[in-house]
């Protein structure tokens, strides 16, 4: 039986073929979205599939791979104006339980941060290496009673240069790798290089 591994390869290895195609932005926009929504609790599959066609807009890419980082930071903002508008609708509560911040010291740690330190205390929270939902951030920023655009703003604009940089480094370690042959160096470990070394 395959592994969630095994089949987000698969769907990544045919998605692949179609990286440069226009619509395969849109692709990861939705799968961002979807992402996005579920705050965190569909990381081993639906992210890991996010991460590896983000890889693949921007390795097939060679003038347009800005649009990965777009499309993710794009996704980010609908999920982020999607939590405000709960909080801003008495579904603090909810959103709370859902995402499983209720009553957690990292949640009160993040709207520390986010009261103390205003913006620069999002854009903390945002480019710490420890992956942080955006859910986690809107709900720092808006029980610290910051302005709901300032935190948007955070959002889209700390995602897109992290994404790009992201985006720039991955073109670079890839070596003019196919974005199928990075896909494959990545999930086998590498074990796809050394039979190639050794043929």
């Amino acid at each position: 039986m395959a592994t969630m591994k095994d089949r987000v390869l698969e769907v990544a290895l045919v998605a692949a073929r179609y990286g440069g195609s226009w619509w395969m932005p849109l692709v990861l926009l939705a799968v961002c979205i979807v992402n996005v929504m579920a705050a965190g609790a569909l990381t081993f599959s639906v992210g890991l599939l996010q991460v590896m066609l983000f890889n693949i807009v921007v390795l097939s890419r060679k003038y347009t791979f800005f649009l990965g980082p777009l499309m993710l930071s794009i996704g980010s903002i609908v999920g982020g104006y999607t939590y405000v508008q709960i909080m801003k609708t008495q579904g603090a509560e909810a959103l709370l339980e859902s995402t499983g911040a209720k009553g957690s010291d990292w949640l009160a740690k993040a709207t520390g941060y986010a009261e103390d330190y205003g913006v620069l205390g999002l854009l903390f929270l945002q480019i710490v290496p420890i992956p942080i939902p955006t859910a986690v951030i809107v709900i720092a920023g808006m029980v610290a009673k910051m302005d709901e655009f300032k935190v948007l703003t955070v959002i889209f604009l700390s995602k897109l240069t992290q994404l790009t940089i992201t985006a720039l480094v991955v073109k670079y370690v890839s070596e003019n790798q196919t974005p199928e042959e990075f896909i494959r160096s990545q999930m086998d470990g590498g074990a796809a290089e050394d039979e190639k070394k050794e043929d």
